[in-house]
């Protein structure tokens, strides 16, 4: 693993942070033949397994028909799939089920794996890790970087690291502690995804518990809140415990890795508020998660594909957003009904699964949405609270 710093420090393009953004346009880049120099810099002392992201795409039987909708190199690594995926409250258990879409989910160290393998197969791409950026300058349209007590310089540099946290946000926060697990005797149902398990309005905000099984004795587990503030690591994993207890009963289990987050549940792109256009935010920072949902591997894909043409074709970042703008309207709207009411939250998900077909579904949640699609959603929503939160936004616009 290339791991040492190399004696010239120049790069065309500078990547911080070997997250699933910068490593998805790294290997967009990989896939249209770039050929400039492409330097990773991850603060972290290696590839971690630390994460996995999840997100709907069209089952591998249905790529001969175009509609495949990741890279053909992300496919090659998406670990599992699942025809069902479910929402139940303490009253009632629907599930959604597409004989053409699957939830799929991505391992953060196999996609680090194939991102190794194709910068080992490529002399001008190379990762440096240990390498915590802790300044970024531009001079005569370089940037210079400075990341423990060495520095690089490139024409372009794409930052992939999350912002804080807005203290005076206008949305939400999505805060997540999860265990993967294995247990000794059968349990899980491998074909079926909880999205959100015993879903109900609690005092953290709207709380559930999401159960990804990758077969009968293996899943991750992870407590899950919507709340207007962030929640306490050691909080979340009580919870987390809790939950797990009364699911499992008795069961015993073993705890294979851990994963926590803070993830923001507001409108958020730094590329809107960039002076220097040598530098871009990707991922997070970028604009790459929905605000409503916390779902983002899926549109950072189509920003790196899109992105990596720009880079190619005309030396540039993208200048598309990851999210299109009428999925931002409906997220404000969507956010704004929640903070007013939070108790809502629990009655418009269930709504959402009880009213809307798996398919438009699907594709509202990963921006295809056809007019039928929204006008489907929009019409399983509750009316008065959404048309009361959409003029107070357009109220305060004004």
């Amino acid at each position: 693993m290339k791991t040492a710093l190399v004696s010239q420090q120049t790069s065309d393009l500078i990547i911080i942070g070997a997250g699933a953004a910068g490593l998805s346009l790294l290997l967009a880049l990989d896939d249209i033949n770039y050929p400039h120099s492409v330097t990773v810099l991850e603060r972290n002392s290696g590839p971690l397994n630390d994460r996995i992201w999840s997100f709907w795409s069209t089952d591998t039987q249905n790529i001969s028909l175009g509609l495949l909708n990741v890279p053909r190199y992300i496919a090659s690594i998406i670990s599992h799939r699942w025809s069902h995926w479910s929402l139940s409250t303490s009253q009632s258990n629907y599930v959604m089920r597409s004989d053409v879409y699957r939830y799929c989910c991505v391992r953060s160290d196999d996609l680090s794996r194939l991102a190794q393998k194709r910068i080992d197969q490529n002399p001008r791409f190379r990762i440096i890790y240990n390498s915590d950026v802790t300044l970024v300058r531009t001079q005569d349209n370089i940037c210079t970087l400075t990341s423990n007590g060495f520095a690089i310089n490139a024409r372009k540099v794409l930052d992939t690291r999350p912002p804080p946290i807005d203290k005076n946000h206008t949305g939400l926060l999505q805060c997540f502690y999860g265990e993967e697990i294995t247990l000794s005797e059968d349990f899980f149902e491998p074909s079926c995804v909880q999205l959100m398990h015993q879903l109900k309005s609690a005092a953290l905000g709207i709380e559930f518990v999401y159960v990804l099984p990758f077969n009968t004795k293996q899943a991750l587990i992870e407590f899950t809140c919507f709340s207007l503030h962030a929640i306490s690591k050691d909080t979340l994993k009580l919870r987390l415990h809790g939950a797990i207890k009364e699911l499992l009963k008795q069961r015993k289990y073993t705890v294979e890795r851990s994963e926590n987050a803070v993830l923001p549940m507001y409108l958020l792109n730094q590329n809107h508020h960039k002076k220097n256009e040598n530098i871009c935010y990707g991922g997070i920072a970028g604009g790459a998660m929905r605000a409503s949902t916390g779902y983002s591997f899926l549109n950072s894909q189509g920003w790196a594909t899109q992105c990596a043409r720009e880079l190619m074709g005309f030396n540039r970042f993208s200048p598309t957003a990851p999210i299109k703008r009428v999925y931002c309207v409906v997220d404000m709207i969507m956010l704004k009904v929640l903070r007013d009411n939070m108790s809502i939250g629990v009655s418009i998900f269930e709504l959402m699964f009880k009213k809307v077909k798996p398919a438009r579904f699907v594709r509202f949640m990963t921006q295809q949405a056809t007019i039928v699609d929204f006008i489907s959603v929009i019409w399983a929503m509750p009316k008065k609270p959404f048309l009361i939160a959409a003029c107070k936004l357009l109220i305060n616009k004004k």
